[in-house]
């Protein structure tokens, strides 16, 4: 093995090692960009492939940093406590309704905001939620497996549902509106699907029943956002939503919609802070709101992409993207099924965010060197997706999300080991792949849908 190549294996492991252990509570950004500089020092990759990654991804990471400004606004706000009270209200005593309803809020947050934004924020609601409503350690693994894995599942009808989303149509050059005719149908069946495995794992340990005085207790003694703020919250997310199609349909970077929506709540949060609109419980100085925005996924997002960018002087691009090649060539469904596991296996084991820029390298290498057909590189494309959405909570390392959700249970003191996560995680992962995939084939085949 040449030097190069040797250089770009053991940088790339090293900054896994620190992306996963964290020595000294290094953040992800911090990690990432560690590897970046040896990859720039050690000459794995040069200063125009610094240059190339930062246009290549700029779109996706500032999207995310607005995703993340506009929940933590919303939070502020009483926004997410208000949707969860309503939850409650809805269930009527009915803890399998509760948990119907929890897993619609779930979803319908990570579609919105992200996978992210929703186990940050839903979380702590729904531990607080079960606990007021005393359901005990047994029923509370239901819900709490409902915010975190459903969140993971529900980001791929849109875009700018996960950045794995706008990374890849940045790459490839498709809109929000290919997105979604794609991976919306998708997206819909493997929700109810994941729904009903979720559900027949936790049966019966759901309550039948809880207390009606409690959720009376709940929504008296509760007022998380006031009425004016609460209809400019809805009428900027209707607001958002329109802008997404207006911009796909002209090429915009869909960045500018999303920054502009959230500094436009911040702007109204900030002007509202003195006055009794804002409740005092929920009041926050804009400072505070903006430490709580994760800045570092900047660094991180173009830092990961330089140190894979490394991995093609090891022949693993290359590698990956042969054994595209010969999966495109399966027969039927398999040419769809056998990339999306290669991606979950990859993403599952080493973190979907190094996958996800593995993957893009190696189909864009594959549409310069191969002849396969527009129809089998939309499948290579859309299984990338897949494999990097669902894929990776099969194994707790393989997703951000996933560890976030773990994390912040820990530190409300709620543990859930390995083994009992793998229980519910591995068979969900590999279930969901396998839905999404033949949904994906069948647009492919029968449909005729191209990019």
């Amino acid at each position: 093995m040449s030097y190069l190549a040797s250089v770009s294996v053991l940088v790339f492991g090293l900054t896994l090692f620190l992306m996963i252990k964290r020595p000294k509570g290094i953040n992800l950004g911090l990690a990432a960009g560690i590897g970046a500089v040896l990859s720039l020092v050690l000459g794995t990759v040069s200063i125009y492939d610094a240059i190339q990654s930062f246009i290549d991804i700029w779109d996706a990471a500032l999207a995310f940093v607005g995703i993340v400004a506009l929940s933590v606004a919303l939070d502020a706000m009483g926004f997410f406590k208000w949707a969860a009270l309503k939850v409650v209200k809805f269930s009527r005593c009915s803890g399998i309704r509760l948990y119907v309803y929890i897993t619609l809020l779930t979803a319908a947050v990570s579609i919105l905001f992200s996978n992210d934004s929703a186990v940050l924020i839903l979380t702590p609601i729904v531990l607080e939620v079960i606990s007021e409503m005393k359901i005990g350690p047994d029923g509370r693994m239901a819900y709490l497996f409902s915010a975190g894995l459903i969140a993971d599942t529900a980001a791929m009808p849109l875009i700018t549902s996960n950045p794995v989303n706008i990374l890849s149509a940045d790459f490839f050059h498709y809109s929000f509106i290919d997105h979604l005719i794609f991976m919306g149908p998708v997206a819909v069946v493997t929700l109810v699907s994941s729904f009903v495995i979720v559900y027949l794992f936790f049966r019966k340990k759901i309550p039948k029943a809880c207390s009606v005085e409690l959720i009376n207790t709940l929504e008296a003694t509760s007022q998380p956002i006031s009425p004016p703020l609460l209809k400019v919250s809805i009428a900027t997310l209707v607001a958002i939503d329109v802008g997404y199609v207006i911009t796909s349909l002209n090429r915009l970077p869909v960045s500018l919609v999303i920054c502009a929506g959230a500094l436009f709540l911040i702007v109204v949060y900030w002007a509202t802070l003195k006055k009794e609109i804002v409740l005092k419980e929920e009041r926050k100085g804009v400072r505070a709101l903006a430490k709580e925005i994760n800045w570092s996924i900047l660094l991180f997002m173009i830092s990961i992409f330089l140190v894979v960018q490394g991995l093609r002087h090891s022949g693993a691009i290359d590698i990956l993207a042969n054994a595209f090649i010969n999966a495109s060539g399966l027969p039927s469904l398999l040419s769809v099924l056998v990339p999306s596991l290669m991606v979950t296996a990859g993403a599952s084991f080493m973190n979907n965010w190094p996958m996800t820029f593995m993957g893009l390298l190696s189909i864009r290498q594959v549409g310069i060197v191969s002849g396969v057909g527009v129809s089998n590189l939309t499948g290579l494309i859309f299984s990338n997706v897949i494999g990097n959405n669902l894929g990776p909570h099969f194994f707790p390392l393989g997703s951000l999300a996933i560890l976030m959700w773990l994390d912040t249970m820990r530190r409300k003191g709620v543990r859930i080991s390995i083994k009992e996560y793998l229980k519910v995680g591995a068979v969900l992962s590999i279930a969901e792949v396998s839905i999404a995939s033949t949904i994906l084939w069948l647009e492919l085949s029968f449909f005729g849908l191209r990019l």
